[in-house]
């Protein structure tokens, strides 16, 4: 089965590399898609997102890194994908990612699976590694190396 996990990515954590891991070991095809927000303001670029995600799963080789302009429901459509794979740490996530439930249903008959996060893992966001950076802090516990690495030299 193939499924995806949509997101931005701004950047990705520890806790969407969880994520990935999980559903790799799950389904046989993990779609992992950068999508554009036009009402957010990103901090990394389009193509720096899509770099840090294939750093940061090249382990997974039945993972596939990509990005979209348009809608999950058409993504979907366009590469016969069947479910979408959510990570959820808390109450808050659950109750955003149901309305986009009731849309991808409604829209495509597309259902979603949620993840929850590790306790450990719970309060990793990627606005916190945004908030971290900013004010020069440690990303040791938030970020993959590798994506660390990317930004160090980006």
């Amino acid at each position: 089965m193939r499924v995806i996990l949509p997101g931005s990515y701004d950047p990705v954590t520890l806790g969407h590399l969880d994520v990935i891991r999980r559903a790799s070991e799950m389904y046989d095809e993990v779609f992992v898609v950068v999508f554009i927000n036009p009402d957010k303001n990103y901090t990394f670029s389009l193509t720096d997102r899509v770099s840090m995600l294939m750093l940061a799963t090249e382990e997974f080789p039945n993972v596939l890194v990509s990005y979209s302009l348009g809608r999950v429901v058409d993504y979907m459509r366009e590469h016969h994908i069947e479910k979408i794979i959510k990570g959820i740490r808390n109450d808050d996530d659950l109750a955003y990612e149901r309305a986009q439930e009731e849309y991808n249903l409604a829209h495509g008959g597309y259902p979603t699976e949620y993840l929850y996060s590790p306790g450990e893992l719970v309060g990793i966001s990627s606005t916190l590694a945004r908030q971290k950076l900013q004010n020069g802090e440690s990303l040791d516990d938030i970020l993959p190396k590798k994506v660390i690495e990317f930004i160090k030299n980006h």
